[in-house]
Protein backbone atom coordinates (compact mmCIF):
# COMPACT_ATOMS: atom_id res chain seq x y z
CA UNK A 1 0.00 0.00 0.00
CA UNK A 2 1.35 3.09 -0.87
CA UNK A 3 1.22 6.41 1.58
CA UNK A 4 1.18 9.97 0.60
CA UNK A 5 3.96 12.13 1.91
CA UNK A 6 0.43 14.02 3.78
CA UNK A 7 -0.76 10.16 5.21
CA UNK A 8 2.88 9.44 6.55
CA UNK A 9 3.33 12.33 7.98
CA UNK A 10 -0.39 11.82 9.90
CA UNK A 11 0.64 8.40 10.60
CA UNK A 12 3.73 9.51 12.67
CA UNK A 13 2.28 11.89 14.58
CA UNK A 14 -0.51 9.35 15.49
CA UNK A 15 2.42 6.93 16.72
CA UNK A 16 4.40 9.83 18.03
CA UNK A 17 7.58 10.56 16.54
CA UNK A 18 9.91 9.52 19.34
CA UNK A 19 8.73 6.00 19.15
CA UNK A 20 9.78 6.48 15.46
CA UNK A 21 12.48 7.80 15.76
CA UNK A 22 14.17 4.28 16.98
CA UNK A 23 13.26 2.74 13.52
CA UNK A 24 14.25 6.05 11.47
CA UNK A 25 17.85 5.50 13.53
CA UNK A 26 18.17 2.31 12.19
CA UNK A 27 18.81 3.60 8.39
CA UNK A 28 20.58 6.65 9.54
CA UNK A 29 22.87 4.93 10.93
CA UNK A 30 23.24 2.38 8.14
CA UNK A 31 24.17 5.62 6.49
CA UNK A 32 21.58 4.35 3.15
CA UNK A 33 18.96 6.41 1.61
CA UNK A 34 15.59 5.89 2.98
CA UNK A 35 11.69 7.60 2.67
CA UNK A 36 9.32 7.92 5.70
CA UNK A 37 7.36 5.14 4.66
CA UNK A 38 10.73 2.99 4.96
CA UNK A 39 10.53 3.83 8.51
CA UNK A 40 7.03 2.88 8.98
CA UNK A 41 7.61 -0.67 6.62
CA UNK A 42 10.32 -1.21 9.47
CA UNK A 43 8.23 -0.20 12.32
CA UNK A 44 4.60 -2.87 11.05
CA UNK A 45 7.76 -5.21 10.14
CA UNK A 46 8.70 -4.99 13.94
CA UNK A 47 4.91 -5.12 15.45
CA UNK A 48 4.60 -8.78 13.07
CA UNK A 49 7.66 -10.57 14.63
CA UNK A 50 7.24 -9.61 18.35
CA UNK A 51 3.40 -10.53 17.84
CA UNK A 52 4.97 -14.18 16.62
CA UNK A 53 7.35 -13.89 19.37
CA UNK A 54 4.41 -13.01 22.00
CA UNK A 55 2.83 -16.61 20.95
CA UNK A 56 5.67 -18.77 21.66
CA UNK A 57 6.72 -16.98 24.88
CA UNK A 58 3.06 -17.64 26.16
CA UNK A 59 4.25 -21.08 25.81
CA UNK A 60 7.28 -20.85 27.25
CA UNK A 61 6.00 -18.97 29.71
CA UNK A 62 3.53 -21.75 30.75
CA UNK A 63 5.67 -24.38 30.52
CA UNK A 64 8.34 -22.46 32.83
CA UNK A 65 5.82 -22.24 35.57
CA UNK A 66 4.70 -25.79 35.57
CA UNK A 67 7.84 -26.90 35.48
CA UNK A 68 9.12 -25.00 38.71
CA UNK A 69 5.91 -26.55 40.37
CA UNK A 70 6.67 -30.12 39.67
CA UNK A 71 10.37 -29.65 40.87
CA UNK A 72 8.62 -27.37 44.18
CA UNK A 73 6.39 -30.61 44.53
CA UNK A 74 8.91 -33.16 43.93
CA UNK A 75 11.43 -31.61 46.06
CA UNK A 76 9.14 -30.59 48.68
CA UNK A 77 7.25 -34.07 48.76
CA UNK A 78 3.64 -32.26 48.29
CA UNK A 79 0.42 -34.26 47.63
CA UNK A 80 -3.38 -33.59 47.74
CA UNK A 81 -3.22 -32.85 51.45
CA UNK A 82 -0.69 -30.86 51.70
CA UNK A 83 -0.15 -28.34 48.37
CA UNK A 84 3.00 -26.70 47.25
CA UNK A 85 1.33 -23.31 48.42
CA UNK A 86 0.69 -24.37 51.83
CA UNK A 87 4.10 -26.17 52.51
CA UNK A 88 5.59 -24.63 55.52
CA UNK A 89 9.02 -26.33 54.31
CA UNK A 90 8.85 -24.50 50.82
CA UNK A 91 7.53 -21.26 52.11
CA UNK A 92 9.96 -20.48 54.24
CA UNK A 93 12.65 -21.38 51.94
CA UNK A 94 11.49 -18.43 49.92
CA UNK A 95 13.84 -15.49 50.30
CA UNK A 96 12.95 -12.21 51.79
CA UNK A 97 15.46 -9.82 50.18
CA UNK A 98 14.33 -6.91 48.23
CA UNK A 99 11.78 -4.92 47.44
CA UNK A 100 10.59 -7.44 44.63
CA UNK A 101 11.72 -11.02 47.01
CA UNK A 102 9.93 -14.19 46.35
CA UNK A 103 8.06 -14.24 49.86
CA UNK A 104 6.12 -11.03 48.93
CA UNK A 105 5.30 -11.99 45.62
CA UNK A 106 4.05 -15.14 46.93
CA UNK A 107 2.63 -14.16 50.09
CA UNK A 108 0.76 -11.55 47.54
CA UNK A 109 -0.61 -14.08 45.10
CA UNK A 110 -1.66 -16.73 48.40
CA UNK A 111 -3.50 -13.58 49.45
CA UNK A 112 -5.54 -13.34 46.53
CA UNK A 113 -6.32 -16.91 45.61
CA UNK A 114 -5.91 -18.18 48.79
CA UNK A 115 -7.23 -21.82 47.97
CA UNK A 116 -6.70 -22.31 44.68
CA UNK A 117 -2.92 -22.88 43.94
CA UNK A 118 -4.48 -22.94 40.26
CA UNK A 119 -4.82 -19.29 40.31
CA UNK A 120 -2.09 -18.95 42.09
CA UNK A 121 0.44 -19.85 39.85
CA UNK A 122 -1.01 -17.22 36.68
CA UNK A 123 -1.18 -14.74 39.27
CA UNK A 124 2.74 -15.04 40.54
CA UNK A 125 4.45 -12.50 38.04
CA UNK A 126 7.40 -13.98 35.22
CA UNK A 127 10.16 -12.96 37.61
CA UNK A 128 9.21 -15.05 40.50
CA UNK A 129 9.41 -17.90 38.46
CA UNK A 130 12.63 -17.26 36.90
CA UNK A 131 13.76 -16.81 40.55
CA UNK A 132 13.15 -19.87 41.62
CA UNK A 133 16.04 -20.86 39.05
CA UNK A 134 18.38 -19.18 41.20
CA UNK A 135 21.81 -20.22 42.64
CA UNK A 136 20.27 -20.18 46.23
CA UNK A 137 17.36 -22.86 45.04
CA UNK A 138 20.24 -25.72 43.72
CA UNK A 139 19.98 -27.24 46.85
CA UNK A 140 16.39 -26.88 47.83
CA UNK A 141 14.65 -27.34 44.67
CA UNK A 142 16.87 -28.47 41.88
CA UNK A 143 19.19 -30.80 43.47
CA UNK A 144 17.72 -34.73 42.54
CA UNK A 145 14.54 -33.42 40.71
CA UNK A 146 16.52 -31.93 37.52
CA UNK A 147 16.21 -34.99 35.50
CA UNK A 148 12.61 -35.34 35.98
CA UNK A 149 11.44 -31.93 35.40
CA UNK A 150 13.46 -31.75 32.23
CA UNK A 151 13.69 -35.48 31.05
CA UNK A 152 15.78 -34.55 27.74
CA UNK A 153 18.27 -32.18 29.07
CA UNK A 154 21.78 -33.16 28.05
CA UNK A 155 23.31 -31.89 31.32
CA UNK A 156 21.60 -30.86 34.41
CA UNK A 157 22.62 -27.68 34.40
CA UNK A 158 20.56 -25.15 36.25
CA UNK A 159 22.51 -22.06 35.94
CA UNK A 160 21.62 -22.41 31.60
CA UNK A 161 18.06 -22.61 32.40
CA UNK A 162 18.44 -19.39 34.78
CA UNK A 163 20.31 -18.01 31.76
CA UNK A 164 17.76 -18.94 28.96
CA UNK A 165 14.97 -17.68 31.12
CA UNK A 166 16.16 -14.51 31.89
CA UNK A 167 17.43 -13.92 27.46
CA UNK A 168 13.82 -14.64 27.42
CA UNK A 169 12.34 -12.10 29.79
CA UNK A 170 14.24 -9.92 28.47
CA UNK A 171 12.83 -10.36 24.96
CA UNK A 172 9.29 -10.60 26.46
CA UNK A 173 9.63 -7.19 28.21
CA UNK A 174 10.98 -5.32 25.15
CA UNK A 175 7.61 -6.87 23.22
CA UNK A 176 5.33 -5.84 26.01
CA UNK A 177 6.94 -2.49 26.21
CA UNK A 178 6.31 -1.86 22.25
CA UNK A 179 10.10 -1.73 21.98
CA UNK A 180 12.17 -2.62 18.92
CA UNK A 181 13.39 -6.14 18.50
CA UNK A 182 14.32 -6.97 15.18
CA UNK A 183 17.25 -4.63 14.30
CA UNK A 184 18.96 -4.75 18.43
CA UNK A 185 18.79 -8.83 19.05
CA UNK A 186 19.83 -11.89 17.48
CA UNK A 187 16.43 -13.01 17.67
CA UNK A 188 17.87 -16.72 15.47
CA UNK A 189 19.33 -17.17 19.30
CA UNK A 190 16.21 -15.92 21.04
CA UNK A 191 14.56 -18.75 19.55
CA UNK A 192 16.73 -21.35 19.33
CA UNK A 193 16.70 -20.84 23.25
CA UNK A 194 13.11 -20.90 23.35
CA UNK A 195 12.82 -23.75 21.79
CA UNK A 196 15.68 -26.10 23.60
CA UNK A 197 13.84 -25.08 26.70
CA UNK A 198 10.56 -26.55 25.89
CA UNK A 199 12.71 -29.67 24.15
CA UNK A 200 14.53 -29.98 27.42
CA UNK A 201 10.73 -30.12 29.01
CA UNK A 202 8.69 -32.48 26.74
CA UNK A 203 9.29 -33.52 23.01
CA UNK A 204 5.75 -33.65 21.95
CA UNK A 205 5.16 -29.97 23.06
CA UNK A 206 8.37 -28.59 21.02
CA UNK A 207 7.12 -30.86 18.14
CA UNK A 208 3.21 -29.50 18.53
CA UNK A 209 4.93 -25.27 18.01
CA UNK A 210 7.50 -26.73 16.14
CA UNK A 211 6.02 -25.87 12.97
CA UNK A 212 5.73 -22.39 13.97
CA UNK A 213 8.80 -21.38 14.77
CA UNK A 214 10.26 -22.53 11.73
CA UNK A 215 7.80 -20.29 9.63
CA UNK A 216 8.99 -17.50 12.31
CA UNK A 217 12.91 -18.37 11.79
CA UNK A 218 12.07 -17.81 8.14
CA UNK A 219 10.70 -14.67 8.55
CA UNK A 220 13.88 -13.26 10.83
CA UNK A 221 16.28 -12.52 8.60
CA UNK A 222 16.83 -8.74 7.42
Amino acid sequence: MELSNDAVLKIEQTLSIPRLSKYENFYKDKGEPYEKSDVLILYERNLLISNKFFYLLNYFEVILRNAVVQAIEISFRCNETNSWHENEAFIRSLSRRGRHSPKSMFDSAKEKFPDSPSKMIPELKFVFWQKMLMANYEERIWQGCFSSVFPNATVENRQIFYDWTDQLRELRNRIAHHEPIIFNRNLENDLEVLMRFVYCRCTDTHNLIEPFSLELKSNLSY
